[in-house]
């Protein structure tokens, strides 16, 4: 008797068997240029490297923090229009003279919606992937600093360490406590939150 048949002919179907799917993720950065280009290179190396492909969609706009969440929250319903929701959405901004930072944390905690501060900017969780760095420092002295590792232009070189994404959050770590998202010190970041959840979820999905 075969496997998918019982007395009387009947057969029995195989339970269906559930569909993994990777989790998703929409990354909204204020910078057009270095934020995408490391977000987009990182997610490639998670995915040569781990089981599941981790998602990401980089979305260089160009504006202030408010802005950039609300883009975030515009291109979260269009997802969720179409059937197929983002299972997070983060918003990477920079503290640098925006005056608009405390109401776009708040919109952001309204909306579910994670941000990924860094201060002065950026290009210090870039630094930390290279050194350590505990005192204060602009925007300029950022600069010159990754200069001397090959950034030129805001394009992230081709041979940057993006596996030594730990040892920068360690670094980032090591610098005074962001107590008010809204008024981080300086340096600090916390793009080391977003990136560790990038990391969690290169070995898990959501089924379906």
């Amino acid at each position: 008797m075969s496997r998918r048949q019982i007395r009387g002919g009947q057969k029995i179907s195989k339970p269906r068997a559930r569909r993994q799917e990777h989790r998703k993720f929409l990354v909204v950065t204020e910078g057009t240029r270095t934020e995408p280009q490391y977000f987009e290179n990182l997610a490639a190396l998670l995915n040569a490297k781990a089981v599941q492909v981790v998602k990401v969609k980089p979305v260089g706009i160009g504006r202030d923090p408010a802005s950039v969440v609300k883009e975030a929250e515009r291109r979260r319903r269009q997802e969720r229009k179409g059937g197929d929701p983002f299972d997070e959405v983060w918003c990477v901004v920079d503290v640098d003279r925006h005056e608009t930072l405390p109401r776009a944390c708040k919109e952001a905690r309204d909306l579910g919606i994670e941000m990924a501060i860094s201060s002065p900017c950026f290009e210090i969780w870039l630094l930390w992937h290279f050194e350590s760095r505990t005192r204060w420092i602009d925007a300029g002295e950022l600069k010159r600093l990754l200069g001397k590792q090959g950034f030129a232009d805001k394009n992230v070189p081709e041979n940057f360490p993006y596996g030594e994404h730990g040892l920068a959050a360690g670094r980032a770590a090591a610098c005074e406590p962001i107590v008010h998202p809204h008024m981080p010190p300086n340096p600090s970041s916390s793009v080391a939150s977003l990136v560790a959840s990038l990391v969690r979820a290169r070995g898990g999905g959501r089924t379906s």
